[in-house]
């Protein structure tokens, strides 16, 4: 079956970090598979028999945003019922609506989770560190996490990403305000010219 997702990509620094824990926590507790890429969930993973009409639905809203969603890194929390350690995101106003607005146009024909449903100011936004844990070592992985230093670095979520199969299928760049192919996407060129456009912001969100 053919899975998709919407997520955040996290680069720079934010990136840098939240992958160093990660190597950490796999090197310390051999996580194995346990261990996932960091990223910002949006929605699901979900299926769908409509993969035209999520395009359309995922460009609709995203180049329908008229400011740039935000958020902060902040600390680490944890999913007690399902053994999850994550970092912990606050988004912005935009970021919520965002993300709500994305669930609600998809969910008629995508078979999204309960929580991808959630309010906007209820949605649990979170970078997942480490998943499927069993009992021991998610208590050992708590009391690691705690004693790390947080993740604290502002940052512009420069883009949304639709995947199908784990494997880019467009993604949307706020800062360039266009949407690009999985070439572009992975285009070096692309992401400097991302962060020479932040570098001219005054208000220290840049990397």
């Amino acid at each position: 079956m053919t899975h998709y997702l919407i997520d955040i990509r996290l680069m720079g620094s934010v990136k840098q970090q939240i992958s160093r824990l990660s190597n950490q926590l796999a090197e310390k507790f051999d996580l194995g598979t346990n261990l996932v890429v960091p990223h910002i969930t949006l929605a699901g993973p979900f299926s769908t028999g409509n993969e035209i009409q999520l395009i359309e639905d995922f460009t609709r809203i995203c180049t329908t945003r008229k400011e740039i969603p935000k958020y902060d890194v902040g600390g680490y929390g944890f999913f007690e019922s399902t053994r999850v350690v994550f970092v912990t995101i606050t988004p912005d106003e935009t970021l919520k609506q965002f993300r709500y607005e994305l669930a609600g146009a998809i969910s008629p024909y995508c078979t999204l989770r309960n929580y991808d449903l959630d309010s906007a100011d209820g949605f649990m936004f979170h970078a997942t560190l480490a998943m499927k844990l069993d009992w021991l070592t998610f208590q050992r992985i708590k009391w690691y996490v705690r004693k790390q230093e947080s993740v604290v670095f502002r940052h512009h979520p420069i883009r949304a990403t639709l995947l199908r199969n784990s494997k880019i299928l467009c993604e949307y760049d706020f800062i360039q305000e266009r949407m690009l192919s999985p070439t572009q996407a992975r285009s070096k060129a692309t992401r400097m010219r991302d962060f020479d456009i932040l570098k001219t912001w005054a208000d220290g969100s840049w990397e």
